[in-house]
């Protein structure tokens, strides 16, 4: 795990009564140092997350100027019926929200809701979770100021693969998009867990997504081919700046090397593209590192988003943006712009730094897989001359559901 001093621990009474999941916290909590640490019934926790403030949502990290890591929050998932979980909710209306009560581990990416209501191209997929929240404290986080971790991984496993036999149609499995498990091994063991599943499991891929350089205990892992392993990476800069809490630009490429020694299939979402003073040289350099030092099979190709332009403003530091790009979340509020979905700066902006970006890709490798996430239908057909054989309706992305090794979109373009 990262050394980690936090103000406070939680441990929900329940996971002492699972053997499993008590081994499991007492590794952790070896490597764990605390001003305080509680253990609460379910009463209790939903006191606790009242007095602490918890139950406050809709925030980016960057609005709490965070200085520390998050308090931990140790859990285990429940397996209950609808009816059970409502009662659950009225018992203890402190405890709604992602994975307070321990719910299905899978949440559904509708690629029909994202294009309707916020006009984003995406392809549907169920996605695994074991936790909410994350070490990194990247300033345009969606996660709270606090970290739930869910201890029973071995009875999660079992219940992925049962629920993953009913989904036939899926090969890829993202984990985790609402945490960074990486950051946690190998004292938490999710890895462990779930490369070996997946490694026998017919016709199915894991997808490990990261932040992260602590990738050493995945080097030996069983994992056939059958783990690929996804970095968000950023430039220098961005990663100093704005992703406070994470490892470097170069650290992050470093452990794409080692994984790809490893014989694990890497990909790279260069995300959130932040349009910082110079970004042009700092993309330009991120790409000439990764591109001379890995080969990933595909990478995709994200702009900053997700927030209102007044949200964007209190969350990063905007000061260190292009006056332009700075500028125009100025205008944006002046006009009572409210975004709609994932996109803040007008289109022309974005498609100027996913058109440099992409080319400066094909500079160094004309036949690198790229693919736009989470982008307008409106951006696909501006860029199609750039993005060769992918296009809106047809594309190989880092995290789509069939976006596995073998795909004819991943490789030569």
């Amino acid at each position: 795990m990262y050394p980690l001093h936090t103000p406070e621990v939680v441990i929900l009474d329940r996971v002492r009564q699972d053997p499993l999941a008590n081994a499991r916290l007492e590794r952790m909590l070896a490597a764990i140092e605390t001003d305080r640490l509680t253990e609460v019934d379910e009463a209790g926790f939903n006191d606790l997350v009242a007095q602490r403030g918890w139950n406050r949502g809709g925030w980016r990290t960057g609005q709490y100027r965070m200085t520390e890591p998050p308090p931990l929050l140790f859990s285990t998932f429940r397996w209950a019926s609808a009816e059970e979980f409502a009662e659950l909710r009225a018992r203890y209306p402190n405890l709604t929200g992602t994975l307070w009560l321990g719910q299905a581990p899978w949440t559904f990416r509708d690629a029909s809701t994202l294009r309707r209501d916020q006009s984003c191209v995406c392809q549907s997929a169920w996605e695994i979770h074991c936790a909410y929240g994350c070490l990194h404290a990247c300033d345009y986080c969606h996660v709270p100021n606090w970290f739930l971790i869910n201890l029973n991984l071995e009875e999660l496993a079992k219940r992925v693969r049962a629920f993953g036999e009913t989904v036939p149609e899926q090969n890829l499995y993202k984990f985790d998009n609402m945490t960074d498990t990486i950051a946690l091994e190998p004292e938490y063991g999710a890895s462990a867990v779930m490369v070996p599943l997946f490694a026998h499991w017919p016709g199915r891929y894991l997808l490990l997504y990261t932040k992260s350089d602590n990738v050493d205990h995945l080097l030996e892992l069983p994992h056939s081919g059958k783990t690929m392993v996804s970095w968000s990476l950023s430039s220098a800069r961005v990663a100093e700046q704005i992703e406070k809490g994470t490892p470097s630009m170069e650290a992050r490429i470093a452990a794409i090397e080692k994984c790809q020694r490893a014989g694990y299939t890497v990909r790279v979402r260069i995300s959130p593209i932040c349009p910082i003073r110079d970004w042009r040289e700092d993309y330009r350099e991120l790409v000439q590192q990764l591109l001379t030092r890995t080969r990933p099979d595909v990478i995709s190709l994200d702009v900053l988003g997700w927030m209102d332009p007044a949200t964007m403003q209190e969350a990063l530091d905007v000061s260190l943006f292009e006056n332009r790009y700075a500028a125009s979340l100025d205008k944006l509020i002046a006009e009572g712009f409210r975004r709609l979905g994932k996109h803040v700066f007008p289109h022309d902006m974005r498609a100027e730094i996913l058109r440099f970006v992409i080319a400066q890709i094909h500079e160094i490798c004309p036949e690198q897989p790229v693919s736009l996430c989470m982008e307008t239908v409106d951006m696909w057909r501006e860029l199609s001359p750039e993005l060769g054989r992918m296009a809106p309706g047809n594309y190989a992305c880092c995290c789509g559901p069939t976006s596995v090794p073998g795909h004819p979109l991943v490789g030569p373009r």
